[in-house]
């Protein structure tokens, strides 16, 4: 038995050190192949079902390498467990030495420059957001991170951190006078003299894309392990495309303003202020026309396939930008202060210059109305795998990516495409939960296709009689808002149930208020189907109302169909049903998260039966019993006789 067996083992090490520590083959399996992987170097695929242990299944083997490890997840929240849970119970109880930091993105930390700024002339007026300026400050005398996370109360959305935080864009480096005790300074230090780092995918992503260029964070490493991978393809998308907002440039004319207010110019449109918010209005004016018209949504053409032409308006906003920067450095030179209004800009404009392109065939272009009346402008890659390819896995010695859902159909190959993996070993861990035992999967008969007008009233019906059996304590997963909110209004109507529904709050206080709510039905689309995890009998229901196709009409989807429509594949089979498994996977997984939990999985979409490419979703499903009369889902749940 090789030492990493003997500490996985029963009687060893974490058995000894953890009282609720069950031995589970696969874990120990997971953590061979990833010990394997760390040495020799290569590429490791890795599928491993809620209650693997997965996390503990990489983390040991990374310590045991000696090798300095990024590990990096999908959600802040498995982030916090593996900082505050999994590496004290290695450091504390299993008597392993672990250097190790959490690294979040830099919008996280507090900028003691911008705070002393803001504290000189606090410019709100919302009274709610006042009461918080105190709070930062005292919290700031005797914080050791600048981690806003310290601060429990903090809301998610408040608009006064972004005027004292350190995100990128406002940070002015080595030229700081608080450049020595800033947080984030003193976090690279860290991070230095770690050997296993704790990121998100977002900050991994973000720091990959300008190693080069000012903003980079992570210390050098050739050794990484991404958790939630089936998240990777969406966000480096983002990271390496380009996005800009015309909230953006109104946040731009606003920093003008107050740097120009504090050195003796006008309070309202100084420092080139004025002009520059007249011309952003100029340049974004046709563009939310053009989007009213488009259900808010479209793709940003060039001017020959039918795109508005803003030549003259990019010319009138380049030109006052100039102004802008001008006015900046005149007042830097004369007041001896650091702003990085300067580079603001450039950041700015290089990003719009690439936007406005449109003319890269390996980019979609797309324009998108946001909040109140904010136009958002996208040059997305349609293809990350090579980016992925040399970028990234190339460069590396090792690399392990894992997740619950990696494999459709048992096979990798899906997500091996569209990331650019090669030559790795792929796996599917043994899970430890009993699913015949835990859970059945109920696919109702006789509901009618999901674009019949009846589809919807019929998923009510069926939500209704389920959380009976079940006494509420259920997620109703929607693919559609337009779904959720009809949804939504036929249950109120039965007033049985106490209604929680996405967007009447925080995802977090909905999901806390579904906990602590007995007889409880939760309403949620896309973002409940990831990241939400509640254990026990509080959730014993998941329904899911239709397939998760992502809409084709969507320019980046439509661009990726098109792609491997033009290399002579079938989009449908080769994209879109894989992709819809791996979502359904997902959403399914919200279910069983202990091997105690128990529940029932309902999947309303009469496809799913009817369609061929059906088989290919349940084949990828866990071995579920599957029903079809909602008597056996009440026998399911009835106690032993």
């Amino acid at each position: 038995m090789t030492d990493l067996e003997a500490f996985f083992a029963p009687g060893g090490p974490l058995d000894a050190s953890h009282p609720a520590y069950r031995h589970r083959s696969g874990q120990a399996a997971m953590a061979s192949l990833v010990a394997e992987t760390l040495e020799s170097g290569g590429r490791a695929l890795i599928e491993a079902a809620t209650g693997t242990g997965k996390t503990l299944a990489y983390l040991v083997p990374a310590l045991a390498s000696g090798r300095r490890v990024i590990v990096s997840t999908g959600t802040k929240n498995l982030q916090d467990q593996i900082w505050n849970q999994e590496i004290p119970l290695l450091s504390r109880h299993a008597g392993m030495e672990v250097r190790a930091c959490v690294m979040k993105g830099r919008d996280n930390y507090l900028c003691r420059y911008r705070l002393a700024e803001f504290e000189r002339e606090p410019l709100l007026s919302d009274l709610e957001e006042a009461k918080w300026v105190g709070a930062i400050s005292e919290w700031s005398r005797t914080t050791e991170t600048g981690d806003r996370a310290e601060i429990a109360e903090l809301p998610d959305q408040l608009k006064l951190w972004r005027d004292v935080n350190a995100r990128a864009d406002t940070c002015t480096g080595s030229r700081c006078p608080e450049f020595e005790s800033c947080w984030l300074t003193l976090l690279k230090r860290r991070a230095e003299d770690a050997q296993i780092i704790v990121v998100n995918h977002h900050l991994f992503f973000a720091d990959l894309a300008l190693r080069s260029a000012f903003g980079a964070v992570l210390p050098d490493y050739d050794t990484v392990i991404f958790d939630e991978a089936h998240l990777l393809e969406e966000i480096a998308t983002l990271y390496f495309g380009a996005q800009v907002s015309s909230t953006q440039v109104e946040e731009l004319a606003k920093s003008a303003e107050k740097l120009a207010a504090r050195h003796g110019g006008p309070s309202k449109g100084g420092g080139g202020a004025a002009a520059l918010r007249v011309a952003a209005k100029e340049f974004f004016a046709p563009l939310r026309e053009r989007l009213r018209a488009n259900t808010g949504r479209a793709t940003f053409a060039a001017p020959r396939h039918g795109g508005i032409d803003l030549e003259v308006e990019w010319a009138m906003l380049c030109e006052t930008l100039d102004d802008v920067v001008r006015q900046a450095e005149r007042v830097q030179k004369k007041s001896e202060v650091v702003d990085a209004m300067p580079r603001r800009v450039d950041q700015l404009r290089e990003s719009l210059e690439r936007i406005l392109d449109r003319d890269d065939s390996s980019f979609v272009y797309g324009m998108e109305l946001r909040g109140r009346g904010a136009v958002t402008l996208t040059a997305q890659p349609v293809d990350v795998a090579d980016s992925l390819r040399y970028d990234l896995f190339e460069p590396l010695h090792a690399c392990v990516l894992t997740s619950a859902t990696l494999a459709v159909d048992e096979a990798f190959d899906f997500f091996e495409r569209r990331l650019g993996v090669d030559d790795a070993e792929s796996r599917i861990v043994d899970s430890s939960f009993r699913w015949s035992e835990q859970a059945v999967l109920y696919l109702p008969d006789g509901v009618p296709e999901p674009r019949d007008p009846g589809f919807v009233p019929r998923v009510v019906e069926e939500i209704d009689r389920l959380a009976e059996i079940t006494s509420g304590r259920g997620f109703a997963l929607f693919t559609s808002y337009a779904n959720l909110q009809q949804a939504a209004e036929l249950l109120r109507e039965t007033g049985r149930w106490r209604l929680i529904v996405q967007g009447e709050g925080s995802k977090v206080a909905l999901v806390e208020t579904f906990k602590e709510t007995p007889d409880a039905v939760l309403l949620g689309t896309t973002s409940f189907w990831h990241g939400v995890d509640v254990p026990g009998e509080a959730l014993s229901l998941v329904v899911v109302d239709k397939l998760p196709f992502d809409v084709p009409s969507d320019p980046l989807i439509a661009a990726r169909i098109e792609r491997i429509r033009d290399a002579g594949d079938n989009p449908f089979m080769a994209y879109q049903v894989p992709l819809a498994v791996l979502e359904l996977k997902q959403g399914l997984g919200r279910l069983l998260r202990r091997e105690s939990d128990r529940g029932v999985l309902a999947v309303m979409d009469p496809r799913l039966r009817s369609r061929r490419y059906g088989k290919i979703f349940l084949r990828s499903l866990p071995p579920y019993p599957v029903v079809h009369d909602v008597e056996r889902v009440r026998d399911f749940f009835a106690p032993p006789a």
